[in-house]
């Protein structure tokens, strides 16, 4: 697991978290966290925010897609967490998420 937080007691609502190659980890923080949300980051696609329970981002249900080189998954409390990772990860996006169609977060 990483943390996205830096530095001493960091605000846990801006901390984000990933799982690569983990699926208990992340099984474990989806179901310890029911009112999180969850960026689907995909190669050639722009990243996808969902909310905790979408079964769009279920890596049992979606294994192929979920587990393909350059996706990956990442967690937090907030949006805003979210918001901030996108603005420092992926250039050029300006922390804007776009959302899942299906669970509407």
């Amino acid at each position: 697991m990483s943390a996205g937080a830096e530095g001493g007691a960091a605000d846990p609502r801006a901390a984000t978290a990933e799982f690569p190659g983990d699926d208990a980890g992340y099984g474990w923080w989806r179901n310890a966290h029911p009112g999180g949300y969850v960026l689907a980051v995909r190669a050639k696609h722009a990243p996808l925010l969902h909310r905790v329970s979408c079964k769009e981002i279920d890596r049992d249900l979606h294994p192929g897609r979920l587990r393909a080189a350059g996706s990956r998954q990442v967690c937090a409390e907030t949006t805003t967490a979210l918001r901030a990772w996108v603005a420092r990860e992926v250039p050029g996006a300006g922390g804007v998420l776009a959302r899942c169609p299906r669970c509407a977060p």
